[in-house]
């Protein structure tokens, strides 16, 4: 926690050294500084074993192999089905179909094939008839698996950091420094990609891109990026409204219908082409259902808890409720604040691309794109990580002239990282007997205290600053 907290402290003052404030030239000669930073941190946290961090890694190299040695479906087909294999000991989701999409295991089929060339080469390949830890052979095998899953998502990072300079530099060249620094350099996004190799990174990099396309006026490949970044996870389409109604706030009902209906037509064709080597779309409703089996280290399990506690509610009914109510609250939420800040409903025939600053349309962009993350993960999120907190990050970093986000998007990291370690002691040690409720509540609070606090801070300072700007108006007043 102490390590955590200090990685915090360290990365706040990187964001104020680099905050350009009133400076409007580009500090070009920071790129290389921060692209070595990262490079060395990714390296040092490359040498550690996933350990608590998570065990995603470990199902990601077992499908792998399942595809590239043994030509199973992992969309249709699951870990337990072959329990004689190597690393089968290591799987979290022995009993269940993979939960990503076809872009994904392509990408995962990729770096097997990859390592097992490598390590035929090497002489280090050993067949089936061992496995880690009995045979030592075995057990650098599964290094190179994890060493190669850690590379993609490390290299994936990289170009999402190149996408977010490009991006915020185009309007705002004194800025790509703070928002390339914002992401590289956070806490958990290095450890998410250099230990826990999350094919966030993958989503996350085909979401950058489709903002970048938007920026750039390419509407229809835009959405089809988006389409492709839910191919690897689903959670990729939290973005798509809000990216729709910033279409037809840009560029007007005609056009943002035209490329609706194009980009519509496309990603359903590409998606039937990607499922296709898969058993097709007959895959997703299992993938689906057994999506939704679970809640953990959110209020909705709290929620859940309660009903059948307190009000004595049936398991499944409780279940149901608590995994409907989230979606549908989030929907009804993320529209209702869309509608708010675009305000279509009095667009006329001037909503053009003339009408606004590519200034203007990009902080409204960025702004909505940053609320529906938060809105998801406070509301809509029934199942919680801690590295869904890059959801957040990818937007937050491109609207960091907010002082605001720059100070609590830290903290949200801060709270995930420390309630996924002291979590862990806390039920094999204090909590061992005590109720699962106290463990719910505890790693919520824990989870959303420090952002909670950061939030409250902030909101004080703020506030402190506007009275303090009434009292003085002939004071120069700084825009952060």
């Amino acid at each position: 926690l102490a390590i955590y907290l200090g990685l915090t402290g360290l990365y706040l003052a990187i964001l104020r050294l680099l905050s350009p404030g009133e400076r409007d030239q580009p500090s070009r000669p920071l790129i290389p500084i921060i692209l070595l930073a990262w490079l060395a941190c990714s390296g040092a946290l490359m040498t550690t074993a996933p350990a608590g961090e998570s065990h995603d890694i470990f199902d990601y190299l077992f499908r792998g192999r399942m595809m590239v040695e043994y030509q199973a479906n992992p969309l249709a087909e699951v870990p337990d089905s072959y329990r004689t294999k190597p690393y089968i000991r290591y799987v979290a989701w022995q009993k269940y179909v993979d939960t990503y999409g076809p872009v994904w295991e392509m990408s995962s089929a990729g770096v097997a094939k990859g390592v097992r060339h490598i390590a035929t080469g090497l002489g280090w390949w050993v067949d089936d008839d061992g496995g880690c830890p009995d045979s030592p052979a075995a057990c650098r095998l599964l290094i190179m698996y994890l060493t190669g899953y850690r590379l993609l998502a490390v290299g994936l990072a990289g170009v999402s950091g190149g996408l977010i300079w490009s991006v915020v530099r185009r309007n705002r060249p004194s800025w790509g420094a703070l928002a390339l620094a914002g992401w590289l350099l956070n806490p958990m996004m290095l450890i998410s990609s250099a230990v826990g190799g999350h094919n966030d990174m993958g989503m996350l990099m085909l979401v950058l891109l489709s903002w970048w396309l938007l920026q750039r006026g390419q509407l229809f490949l835009a959405c089809l990026a988006i389409a492709l970044a839910a191919h690897v996870k689903l959670i990729a389409l939290i973005w798509l409204p809000a990216c729709a109604f910033w279409i037809i706030w840009r560029y007007g009902w005609a056009r943002g219908v035209k490329v609706g209906v194009a980009s519509a037509v496309g990603a359903l064709g590409l998606s039937w082409l990607l499922y296709l080597p898969f058993d097709g779309w007959q895959t997703l409703p299992r993938m689906l259902h057994e999506r939704t089996l679970f809640l953990a280290n959110s209020f909705w399990l709290i929620f859940k808890t309660t009903l059948i506690n307190a009000w004595d509610w049936e398991r499944a009914r409780a279940h149901q409720w608590s995994v409907g109510l989230s979606g549908w609250l989030f929907v009804g939420g993320m529209l209702m604040t869309l509608l708010r800040m675009f305000n279509l409903r009095v667009k006329t025939a001037q909503t053009t691309a003339s009408a606004f600053s590519p200034e203007e349309a990009d902080r409204k962009l960025w702004h909505a794109l940053t609320v529906v993350s938060w809105l998801y993960l406070l509301v809509g999120s029934f199942w919680f990580q801690h590295w869904y907190i890059l959801w957040t990050l990818a937007p937050g970093v491109l609207c960091l002239e907010r002082r605001f986000i720059r100070v609590v998007l830290p903290w949200m990291a801060y709270g995930a990282l420390s309630a996924n370690v002291a979590m862990n002691f806390l039920q094999a040690t204090v909590f061992k007997t005590a109720p699962p409720m106290v463990n719910y509540i505890a790693a919520v609070a824990m989870i959303w205290g420090p952002t909670t606090i950061a939030l409250l801070i902030s909101v004080k300072a703020g506030w402190k600053g506007v009275m303090s700007h009434t009292r003085s108006p002939g004071e120069k007043h700084h825009p952060n």
